[in-house]
C-alpha cells in the first residue's frame, strides 16, 4: 500500500490521566523524527487496551481489541497501517488500512480503536501532516514547559492502585469494584 507524502510517522510517547476531561486519559502521539506531539483525548477503557497492546499482556479472555485483530486475520485481512486522517470540531478520525485479497481497502475507525490495534499488530501509525498542522502541538527537546508529558516511573498497575486508593477515599465503592478487576485482569 503506497503512503501519501502528506502523512507523518507517529509513535505512542506517552499516555496520562486529566484532570480537565472528568477522567479520560490523554494519549500523546510524537512525530518520528520530529518535534510535533499529538494530544488526543481518549477513554478509560480505550488507554487501558492501549497499554495492554504496548505492553504484550495477554488477559486470559480476549479483549475487544484482541477479538478484531483475530477477526480481521480470519478474514484475510493484513492490516498496513493506522492513519489519523481528519479532525473536525475537536473531534479525530482514523482509517485502519489494510490488504485483503490482493486488494486495498480501509475501515474508518476511533483514533483510540487504531491506536490499540496498531500496537498488537506491531504496524505503523500515521497522521495526516493537515492534523498535525491543525491540532499539534509543536515542543523543543528537554521542554516540558510547553507540553508535559507523563512520568514514566508510574506503572499501568501502580496508577490503577492509585486510582483505587482515591475511589476509596472519596466513597466511590462502585469505581473502587471497577478498579479492583480492571487490576485483577492486568495481573493476570
Amino acid at each position: 500500500m503506497s503512503i501519501q507524502e502528506d502523512v507523518i510517522l507517529v509513535e505512542v510517547v506517552g499516555l496520562s490521566t486529566t484532570s480537565t476531561s472528568g477522567g479520560a486519559f490523554v494519549l500523546v502521539l510524537g512525530e518520528v523524527g520530529g518535534t510535533r506531539k499529538l494530544p488526543v483525548v481518549v477513554g478509560e477503557s480505550e488507554a487501558t487496551a492501549i497499554v495492554i497492546g504496548i505492553e504484550n499482556k495477554h488477559p486470559p479472555r480476549p479483549m475487544p481489541h484482541d477479538l478484531m485483530c483475530d477477526l480481521m486475520g480470519y478474514a484475510n485481512m493484513e492490516v498496513h497501517d493506522v492513519l489519523i486522517d481528519e479532525i473536525d470540531e475537536g473531534t479525530f478520525f482514523a482509517k485502519i488500512r489494510f490488504v485483503r485479497n490482493g486488494e486495498h481497502a480501509m475501515i474508518d475507525s476511533r483514533p483510540s480503536d487504531a491506536v490499540a490495534i496498531a500496537v498488537r499488530l506491531d504496524v505503523d501509525i500515521f497522521v495526516a501532516e493537515s492534523v498535525l498542522e491543525q491540532a499539534g502541538i509543536p515542543t523543543v527537546e528537554g521542554d516540558l514547559t510547553t507540553f508535559e508529558e507523563p512520568e514514566e516511573s508510574e506503572s499501568p498497575l501502580e496508577k490503577l492502585e492509585n486510582q483505587l486508593s482515591r475511589a476509596i477515599e472519596d466513597e466511590n465503592y462502585e469505581e473502587a469494584a471497577r478498579i479492583r478487576d480492571e487490576i485483577a485482569d492486568l495481573k493476570n
